[in-house]
C-alpha cells in the first residue's frame, strides 16, 4: 500500500523521464479525466471520459462544459458522489474530484465510475508538459510497473508515501516496500492485466491504518506491436466513501432508534432458517404495554426513551449470537435456533425479572412488556406460522396485562404532578371545597358536583407532560414556553380518555382554559359553548393562583384577587359566575369535602 504523508519536503523529481510518459499516463488512466478551463469548458478529455460520456472527443473539447453532464447538481461538486448523464440519457453514479493544475488557469476533473469498469485505450498525443503537471500535482498515487512488478515510474505522491527519493524507488520491486499480503495481491492483479490485456480494479484495505484505496491497473501497449509493455496504476483513497457505504449498509440492516436489527434483516433470517438448516427453532415476541399512552401524554421523546429502555432490557437477556430485532413501533422479535421449549421459557422468565429489576430502580416511567413464544420441533411449521403463533400468545398475555400497565402509567403521572409540589395537600383540599361551594351555589345536582370534585382533583394532570424547568420558572414565560404550557389541556384530555374512571371528565379537562369572550385555548370556545363545570374550574384556578404562592409571582390579598376577578368578568370569566363566586368565598372553609367515590 502507498501511504500518503505531508507534502512538505517533497523528494525532487528529475525533469527527465520516458518520452511521452505523462501524456500516456493521462490517456491510459483507468478513470475518466478532464482538463477544464476556468469557465468549465472541456479542454482535453481522456479515452475513459469519452467512453463514459458517449461523446467523441471532437464533440467535447472546446465545445461543452463539464457541468452539463451533471443536470441534478447545484453547486460544483468536489470529492462528492454525483449522478452523470451520458449521451444516451442514461445515469451513472460517479465520484468526482477537482484539482487545480499548478501554474495554470485549468483544473483536472476526475470521474470515478462507481458502477462499472471501462477499458483503457490510447488517446491522441498533446503537450507532454501539461500532462506531467497533472500527474505530478494529483493527490492520487500514480505509478507504472513491469511484468515483475518493478517500478518504472512513480509520481511525487508515491515517493512521499514511501518517504524515499526517486532513484531509491525506480527499478525496485513493489514487494520491497509493502507487506507480504499486499504484494501478493498486487502481483496477482498485475499478472492478470498482462494475461487478459484488460484493465482491472480492486479495493485494498490498509488494516493497520483503517484506510481504503481503489486501485485501477491498466495496460500500456506498444503503439506498433500492440503488446503490453507496462501496467499503469492509479491508487485513489476512498476511505470516506467506504465509511459512507458501510454506514448505509448498517442502516439498511439496523433500527436507527435502538441499534437492534430491523424488520428487513429479521425477515431475511426467517427465510434462511426456513431452508431447513434448523429443525428446532424458538421464537419470542415482545410488545411494550402502554407506549401509545406515553406518546400521547408525555410526548414522543419520552416514548422513544421507553423504546430504547425496552430494547436494552430485552437485549441483555440474550446472547450476542441471538437475532434480536425491532420489527414494529412497539414490537420486538427474537429468533432462537436450536432452542428447546425449556430454554425459551427460561428466557421469557429472565425478561420478566429484568423488567421487575428495572422498575425497582426507575419508578418514574415504569416498563411493562407482554411476551409470547412458540417453538418448532421438526418441519411441521414454517417460521411464518411460528411467528403467528408466538404473536397470538403475546396478545393473549397483553389482554391480561395492558390495563394494569395503563393504570401503572396513570398512577405515575398523578404521582409526578403531586411530587412536583405545585400545590400542597391542604391547598388541593381547599381548592376542591371552593369548587364544590360554587357548584352548589349555582344549583348543580349532586352527580355533577361529584364530577366537578373529580375535575378539581385531575384538571392539571396534563402538567405531567410539561418540562419542569418551565413549570418552575420564576419569571414570566416566553411565547414558546407559554405555548408549551398550554399543551397541558390536550395532554390531560388524552390521559383522561385512556382511564375509564376519568373518561367522562376528559372533555371538561380539555376546555377548562377557554375564555368567556372566546380568547382562550385550545378551541377558542366562547360563552355557554364552554361547559359550566369548566367555567367554574377556570374561575377557581385563577383565584387559587392569585392567593397562593407561585414560582412566577407573589401572593395577592383576598380583596386584591376579588378586584382582579371583577376586572376580568365578561372577558375571561362568566360574569354571573364571578358574582356567585365572590359570595361563596367567605364560607368556603366551613364546607366539608364531598365524597366522590
Amino acid at each position: 500500500m502507498v501511504k500518503t504523508g505531508s507534502k512538505n519536503n517533497k523528494p525532487k523529481t528529475p525533469e527527465k523521464g520516458p518520452g511521452n510518459l505523462y501524456k500516456t499516463l493521462f490517456d491510459e488512466a483507468g478513470i475518466a479525466l478532464l482538463i477544464v478551463r476556468k469557465d468549465g469548458t472541456i479542454d482535453h478529455a481522456n479515452r475513459e471520459f469519452v467512453n463514459l460520456s458517449g461523446y467523441p472527443a471532437k464533440a467535447l473539447e472546446g465545445k461543452k462544459k463539464w457541468t452539463e453532464f451533471l443536470p441534478e447538481q447545484g453547486a460544483l461538486p468536489s470529492d462528492a458522489r454525483c449522478r452523470l448523464i451520458n449521451k444516451q440519457g442514461h445515469f451513472k453514479d460517479v465520484f468526482i474530484t477537482i484539482r487545480k493544475v499548478p501554474r495554470s488557469t485549468t483544473s483536472e476533473v476526475s470521474f470515478l465510475d462507481i458502477g462499472s469498469l471501462a477499458d483503457s485505450t490510447e488517446q491522441n498525443r498533446t503537450n507532454d508538459v501539461k500532462y506531467r503537471s497533472i500527474v505530478e500535482s494529483t493527490d492520487d498515487a500514480i505509478y507504472m510497473v513491469d511484468a515483475d512488478c518493478r517500478y518504472i515510474f512513480a509520481n511525487e505522491t508515491v515517493l512521499i508515501g514511501l518517504g524515499l527519493p526517486e532513484d531509491a524507488v525506480i527499478g525496485q520491486s513493489y514487494s520491497d516496500f509493502h507487506t507480504f499480503e499486499d504484494a501478493r495481491e498486487f502481483r496477482n492483479v498485475v499478472h492478470r492485466v498482462f494475461e487478459t490485456g484488460d484493465s482491472h480494479r480492486y479495493e485494498h484495505k490498509d488494516s493497520k491504518e483503517e484506510r481504503y484505496f481503489l486501485r485501477t491497473l491498466s495496460p500500456v501497449k506498444d503503439v506498433h506491436t500492440r503488446q503490453i509493455k507496462h501496467v499503469t496504476v492509479i491508487s485513489k483513497e476512498i476511505t470516506e466513501l467506504k465509511k459512507t457505504e458501510e454506514k448505509l449498509k448498517y442502516l439498511s440492516l439496523h433500527d436507527v432508534l435502538t441499534g437492534l436489527y430491523n424488520r428487513a434483516y429479521f425477515e431475511e433470517e426467517m427465510r434462511r432458517i426456513d431452508t431447513g438448516r434448523f429443525d428446532l427453532v424458538g421464537l419470542i415476541i415482545c410488545d411494550i404495554d402502554g407506549l401509545k399512552l406515553v406518546n400521547d401524554t408525555l410526548g414522543h421523546d419520552r416514548g422513544d426513551e421507553l423504546i430504547r429502555t425496552a430494547s436494552k432490557v430485552i437485549k441483555e437477556s440474550f446472547r450476542e449470537s441471538d437475532v434480536v430485532a425491532r420489527v414494529g413501533g412497539d414490537e420486538f422479535a427474537i429468533l432462537l435456533p436450536n432452542s428447546p421449549l425449556s430454554k425459551v421459557e427460561n428466557i421469557c422468565a429472565r425478561i420478566k425479572n429484568a423488567i421487575a429489576s428495572y422498575n425497582t430502580t426507575n419508578p418514574k416511567l415504569p416498563l411493562s412488556i407482554s411476551t409470547g413464544f412458540a417453538v418448532r420441533s421438526g418441519y411441521i411449521k414454517n417460521v411464518s406460522e411460528l411467528y403467528r403463533e408466538a404473536d397470538n400468545n403475546m396478545y393473549r398475555e397483553k389482554l391480561y396485562g395492558s390495563q394494569s400497565a395503563r393504570n401503572a402509567i396513570i398512577r405515575n403521572l398523578i404521582n409526578t404532578v403531586e411530587a412536583r409540589g405545585l400545590t400542597t395537600r391542604d391547598e388541593r383540599e381547599r381548592f376542591q371545597r371552593t369548587v364544590t361551594a360554587l357548584a352548589a351555589a349555582v344549583g348543580l345536582p349532586e352527580g355533577r358536583i361529584k364530577d366537578l370534585h373529580l375535575l378539581a382533583q385531575f384538571h392539571d394532570i396534563g402538567n405531567a407532560g410539561i418540562h419542569e424547568h418551565i413549570l418552575f420558572k420564576p419569571d414570566r414565560f416566553t411565547t414558546d414556553e407559554l405555548l408549551e404550557v398550554q399543551k397541558h389541556t390536550d395532554i390531560g384530555h388524552r390521559i383522561a380518555q385512556a382511564v375509564p374512571e376519568l373518561n367522562h371528565i376528559a372533555d371538561l379537562i380539555l376546555k377548562h382554559h377557554e375564555w368567556w369572550n372566546g380568547n382562550g385555548y385550545p378551541l377558542g370556545l366562547k360563552g355557554e359553548e364552554i361547559p359550566l363545570e369548566s367555567r367554574i374550574i377556570a374561575l377557581a384556578i385563577a383565584y387559587d393562583a392569585m392567593t397562593n404562592p407561585r414560582p412566577y409571582r407573589g401572593v395577592m390579598s383576598r380583596q386584591e384577587a376579588i378586584e382582579e376577578l371583577r376586572k376580568c368578568s365578561g372577558t375571561q370569566f362568566d360574569p354571573q359566575l364571578v358574582e356567585k363566586f365572590i359570595e361563596t368565598i367567605k364560607p368556603v372553609d366551613s364546607i366539608k369535602p364531598v365524597d366522590s367515590r
